[in-house]
């Protein structure tokens, strides 16, 4: 399929390169030269083939293709729930062609698009999901898919981005935990087992109104030990790492969305746009709004 998402009421005609199925039967995967497909298997089993290999993806797990790919599902009836989707969804100058040319990795950090990793690192198709993860991602693919298609207001593609995106930051720290042995490039090189759980539940309850008290429980250690090993590892605190996630979530909605600020702040956890504004400024030395028209003038020069 060429996924395509069309506005009705708001932005009458205007197109986005993405289609949400839930409950997808998997039975005709047309995305070869057409799309990107994200796999979310919620419960059983599916045994893919991809060109020569085989493998196999257990519930709860994400599922990553590219449009470089015929896969099919040759056993198994999982629930699933499906993203099709062109990397131009999230970045309009993302085509297929500059993705695939000598110039990428420059490009993808001009564009910070390196969250699409998972799906053009064919080293591994199968991501767990973590189950501190497990309900932040049911529920960001449901509020995704709901937006597109009931269009609530003018921003709907935006806000059906932003959701998308906060799928991905997700993925792409799962898979840098995957890639820690040897690997330069992990997204976050953590060995104690307490820390990484923290870490897990920080980036998945990140929007919510959670303490060092919560984070506390969730590592069954106390709060001197759990500071010491964030400092060891990361070299910053708890509370401090909380407010880093917070700001790295509100970058990506300021880069890639046209979001209302206030909406972004309530987003990513931030009592009020005035208390966002000051922690933004002070992490990244520009206000929501100069870092939001930087961000796009950066990207249409580089074209």
């Amino acid at each position: 399929m060429i996924p395509q998402t069309t506005g009705r009421e708001y932005d009458i005609g205007k197109t986005v390169s993405v289609q949400c199925i839930k409950n997808d039967d998997l039975s005709d995967i047309e995305i070869k030269e057409r799309c990107f497909l994200m796999l979310i298997i919620r419960e059983g089993s599916a045994y893919f083939k991809v060109g020569e290999s085989f493998f196999e993806a257990i519930a709860p797990s994400i599922v990553c293709f590219d449009e470089s790919e015929t896969p099919k599902l040759l056993r198994g009836c999982p629930v699933c729930d499906s993203i099709y989707f062109c990397p131009t969804f999230l970045n309009v100058n993302m085509t297929f062609s500059r993705m695939r040319s000598g110039d990428y990795k420059s490009l993808a950090s001009t564009h910070d698009m390196f969250i699409l990793k998972p799906f053009t690192d064919r080293s591994r198709y199968v991501f767990p999901i973590f189950d501190e993860y497990l309900d932040t991602v049911y529920r960001l693919f449901s509020r995704m898919e709901e937006e597109l298609r009931v269009q609530s207001d003018w921003y709907w593609s935006c806000r059906s981005r932003s959701y998308f995106i906060e799928l991905m930051l997700l993925l792409e720290r799962t898979y840098g935990f995957m890639r820690q042995d040897g690997e330069e490039d992990a997204v976050c090189k953590v060995s104690n087992p307490h820390l990484k759980k923290a870490v897990i539940y920080i980036d998945g309850n990140y929007g919510d109104s959670i303490t060092l008290e919560d984070i506390v429980r969730v590592t069954s250690l106390n709060h001197t030990t759990l500071t010491r090993l964030f400092r060891d590892e990361l070299g910053t605190t708890p509370i401090e790492y909380l407010w880093n996630r917070r700001i790295l979530s509100a970058k990506k909605f300021l880069g890639f969305t046209d979001l209302p600020i206030k909406e972004i702040a309530a987003r990513c956890g931030f009592k009020t746009p005035q208390h966002f504004s000051r922690r933004f400024e002070a992490a990244t030395g520009s206000n929501p709004g100069r870092f939001r028209s930087e961000a796009v003038a950066k990207r249409k020069q580089a074209f």
